[in-house]
């Protein structure tokens, strides 16, 4: 009978949870999201293939909040940078991306890490780890 019963429960609760829950929200984040990796997918084949318009730079971590997300052994972040262009100008950037969970000490505030940006449009970036 225990069984029975919990079944019973857990159906009412998962109605509930199903009547409330808003989902157009909730395929719209997961666009951004594939969105957003589809972007740095990208980034990352075109500086492996050779693509000089992403130069190297260094920035500086001045923010750092999850998204909740997470990919395979990586935590989806915002991370608010301070980017210095190979100009010697710094622009502010703030970069979604996906940060392996290994990896998330070299990416708290005050760090300095590695990037390759496009020049002409700082926002264009990726992170170098490792």
């Amino acid at each position: 009978m225990g069984v029975l019963t919990n079944l019973a429960k857990l159906t009412v609760m998962g109605m509930d949870n199903l009547a409330t829950m808003n989902v157009a929200d909730r395929l719209a984040q997961a666009q951004a999201t594939m969105d957003s990796l589809i972007v740095q997918n990208d980034l990352a084949a075109a500086a492996a293939a050779g693509d000089s318009s992403l130069a190297p730079a260094t920035a500086t971590v001045t923010g750092l909040a999850s998204t909740g997300v997470m990919v395979n052994d990586g935590v989806q972040v915002v991370l608010e940078l301070l980017v210095m262009l190979p100009a010697g100008v710094p622009a502010p950037v703030r970069h979604t991306t996906v940060v392996p969970m290994a990896f998330l000490p070299q990416v708290q505030p005050g760090a300095s890490v590695s990037v390759r940006v496009d020049p002409a449009t700082p926002s264009r970036l990726l992170l170098v780890l490792g």
